[in-house]
């Protein structure tokens, strides 16, 4: 069901921005995923269609004794292709969420950002969890920001938000900031609320634009945080969600 709220936020920055979030139930398999993500896209008017962190990837694909290449090859070079060729039809902007990136020998948790069949920018994950270093995934090195008829936006991934340095590099930039994560390591600590990103709001003045995966009954629930507070979330953290709000 796509649900539409309207938000106005402090700052001018230009147009009114139609921006679908996706909080996307894990399908356990990355056809389906990558399907449904296909299917929402098309199904959307909107200027900017955001997903999760990881969306095409099944939660539980670490436990199918599956390596980063079978990653690369069977959930991100589909899912990269899909958001390629149906950016065309969207006409606007498609935050990736993340896929695991191929280059140079390296792996990257990264967010293509695609329009009109074109990726007009990448944002390689830089503050990497435990997990993905112990899996061999490298961490980024560049912040990005994309000028729009909107504003500004750069993109955070999950961790990324808790650190101070990689935040004011991209919350000085930008006015918009769009946060793809994914909570559904059951080892994770519980999140209330949003914290982290009320304080990223009112600190530096931006719109911060959280997107959750929700697997296994856990996730945690999108929202879109103004430098006044908490404007929209999702009803719950563990159900699927796309919303469209106007900001």
């Amino acid at each position: 069901m796509l649900n539409t709220h309207y938000f106005y936020i402090l700052k001018d920055v230009g147009c009114i921005m139609r921006v679908a979030i996706y909080q996307m139930m894990d399908r356990g398999d990355a056809a389906l995923n990558i399907n449904a993500v296909h299917e929402s896209i098309i199904n959307t008017n909107a200027d900017v269609f955001c997903l999760p962190e990881y969306f095409s990837i099944p939660a539980d694909y670490k436990k199918r004794d599956k390596t980063l290449e079978d990653a690369w090859r069977e959930t991100s070079l589909p899912a990269i292709e899909m958001l390629r060729e149906v950016s065309r039809e969207f006409g606007g902007y498609i935050i990736g969420g993340s896929v695991v990136e191929k280059y140079k020998g390296n792996y990257y948790n990264t967010c293509f950002i695609f329009k009109n069949g074109e990726i007009v920018a990448k944002y390689r994950k830089i503050n990497l969890v435990e997990e993905e270093i112990k899996m061999g995934i490298s961490p980024g090195n560049k912040t990005i920001s994309v000028k729009t008829t909107f504003g500004k936006f750069g993109v955070l991934i999950c961790a990324d938000c808790l650190n101070d340095k990689t935040v004011e590099e991209v919350a000085k930039r930008n006015d918009f900031i769009f946060l793809p994560i994914s909570l559904t390591d059951p080892t994770h600590p519980k999140v209330e609320g949003h914290p982290v990103s009320e304080r990223i709001a009112r600190e530096f003045g931006v719109t911060v634009i959280k997107i959750s995966r929700v697997a296994f009954g856990l996730g945690a629930k999108s929202a879109i945080v103004t430098p006044k507070g908490v404007v929209w979330e999702a009803k719950k953290c563990c159900e699927e969600e796309l919303i469209l709000a106007e900001i």
